[in-house]
């Protein structure tokens, strides 16, 4: 399939702009150089090392839900919509990005946070209260379906379209779309690099993002794999189920000729623990990234998605003949929610 027919398709979505396209695409040499030492080996020893600048999108301090959020407001602007609630944990990037598409879209939004009720306000939650945000922190998940429900409720009585943001089947595959496009963006910047029509590893967190990216190889052609680094320990089990379902709704939607096939995505565990907090792997990452190419990651996504690539090249899993880009997502704001951590932490 040529890329310029998924383009064209993808056009005849519905789409406000948001996010700042075409971002960087990079080699990193010293952080490849430094693990290679860490790992007392020679540079072949680990495979060139590139990423995708995904916090560089700019919108509401950037990152890949900036591409996601396109979609789905136009999808809501189009159904009438004009108030969203969203039930998320407290220290979430979707909850920041749909806070801040609610300012430019002039929606009302309620965020039910759940989970770590008494963490002080900082990061996305902060940034979410200055873009308009209502904010209801509750100490669980259920607690937040319900109360979610209840405002749903009570908005729609007071004569409001609102809507329970997961309540909505488009939610699911609007990320996908967005870096199905992202792919594109991907093809020529690896051409421009002298990686045309080279096998490269696409790296990873599990989501819509590297499903999308995976989904534009599928459709053209291109000889890229990718690794999925799950968020949660039960996520290998249910990760391909989920991108098997997205990306047959997103090639029905578009006319893509295929969908993903169980194995597009090799998703991985042991490397994020518990969601909401960061992990010794994860500091050591960032650390290492910021000391050697001065690229900032976070310590609840990046951080974690990078600490599985080191930690799988040092056992030998990645390849080295393949090079990897590394999809970096965004979540810088919370960075600052653990500047403790990151501060007193020190090489073992």
């Amino acid at each position: 399939m040529q890329p310029q027919t998924i383009l064209d398709a993808i056009d005849e979505l519905p789409r406000i702009q948001l996010a700042r396209k075409n971002t960087p695409f990079e080699e990193m040499p010293r952080l490849r150089a430094a693990i290679a030492e860490s790992m007392d080996a020679d540079i072949e020893a680990v495979p060139q090392l590139f990423i995708k600048r995904e916090d560089t999108t700019g919108f509401a301090f950037g990152g890949n839900k900036a591409r996601h959020m396109e979609f789905l407001f136009a999808h809501f602007i189009e159904r009438g919509i004009d108030t969203i609630v969203n039930i998320n944990h407290y220290d979430s990037n979707n909850a920041r990005f749909v806070a801040a598409s609610c300012a430019r879209t002039g929606m009302k939004y309620h965020w039910v946070a759940h989970d770590m009720v008494d963490a002080p306000v900082a990061g996305n939650m902060l940034i979410a209260h200055l873009a308009g945000a209502n904010i209801h922190r509750v100490p669980d998940q259920p607690t937040a379906r319900s109360l979610a429900e209840q405002i749903n409720a009570e908005e729609t009585r007071n004569g409001r379209n609102s809507t329970v943001l997961s309540h909505n089947p488009f939610y699911d595959i609007a990320g996908m779309i967005g870096f199905l496009e992202t792919g594109s963006e991907l093809d020529r910047q690896t051409q421009e690099a002298g990686l045309a029509d080279d096998p490269l590893h696409m790296w990873g967190l599990c989501g819509r993002s590297i499903g999308g990216i995976r989904l534009y190889a599928r459709n053209t052609g291109k000889p890229w794999k990718a690794t999925a680094v799950a968020q949660q320990l039960e996520f290998p089990k249910t990760y391909e189920g989920i991108y098997l379902d997205r990306s047959a709704r997103v090639a029905h939607l578009l006319g893509l000729d295929t969908a993903l096939d169980p194995g597009d995505i090799t998703t991985i565990a042991g490397y994020t623990g518990t969601y909401g907090y960061t992990t010794e792997g994860a500091i050591a990452a960032i650390h290492l990234v910021a000391s050697t190419e001065g690229i900032m990651l976070d310590p609840n996504y990046t951080g974690k998605s990078m600490s599985g690539l080191i930690g799988e090249v040092k056992s030998g899993n990645v390849d080295p003949e393949v090079p990897v880009v590394f999809i970096h997502t965004g979540g810088l704001p919370q960075t600052f929610a653990f500047a403790d951590e990151l501060w007193n932490w020190q090489p073992h």
